[in-house]
């Protein structure tokens, strides 16, 4: 069943904004997977990659991404590689509605150009690998989704609009408030307290 938003795409692309914008109008929680797993493992996401590689910290999104797809009604803002391994397209394509959020390879420079938490954007040239980067993800981000909105040039609220009026978030937010009510009559008819 479907019970979680997830919003995917590049560094930059306004993911976090929108999520937590989103979240407030659904009244659902919001993960930010990055913040996430620097709060669990108690280092930041450049320490992870220092010491465990990327492989390292892809297992990490992996399981956080699990865990998530188990909750009921959130809206999950995932890192910019996120997407790319196979167990973690299955895991969001199976457990809610997936948002991809495009963005031009200026504008991912422009948001991320003075951000030096992200090391997959550690470059001479770092313009040069975030055109890289988007041309490599970009087949998998469109594979992926199952809705997608430009958020290039466009304001977050706009975009929080345009996902909250397409027909697969109306049908999502309506069986995650169904399995809810559904939960709280089976706590009831059980006597279990609230």
């Amino acid at each position: 069943m479907k019970r979680v938003v997830y919003l995917i795409g590049m560094m930059g692309a306004g993911k976090s904004t929108v999520g937590k914008m989103l979240s407030q109008r659904l009244g659902w929680d919001f993960i930010d997977m990055d913040r996430e797993i620097e709060r669990r493992e108690g280092r930041t996401i450049p320490e992870i990659f220092a010491s465990d590689g990327e492989a390292g910290f892809r297992q990490l999104e992996s399981g956080l991404l699990e865990e998530l797809s188990r909750r009921l009604g959130l809206v999950v803002a995932t890192g910019g590689g996120a997407v790319l391994a196979p167990r973690a397209q299955g895991l969001m394509s199976g457990s809610g509605l997936v948002v991809y959020l495009r963005v031009d390879a200026e504008t991912s420079y422009a948001r991320t150009k003075s951000d030096r938490s992200r090391p997959n954007l550690e470059s001479d040239d770092r313009m040069q690998r975030i055109r890289e980067l988007l041309e490599r993800r970009s087949p998998t981000y469109c594979a992926t989704a199952d809705v997608s909105f430009q958020s290039s040039g466009g304001s977050p609220a706009r975009i929080v609009e345009k996902i909250l009026n397409h027909p697969k978030m109306k049908a999502l937010e309506a069986s995650v408030r169904a399995s809810a009510e559904e939960t709280v009559k089976g706590e009831t008819k059980h006597g279990i307290p609230r």
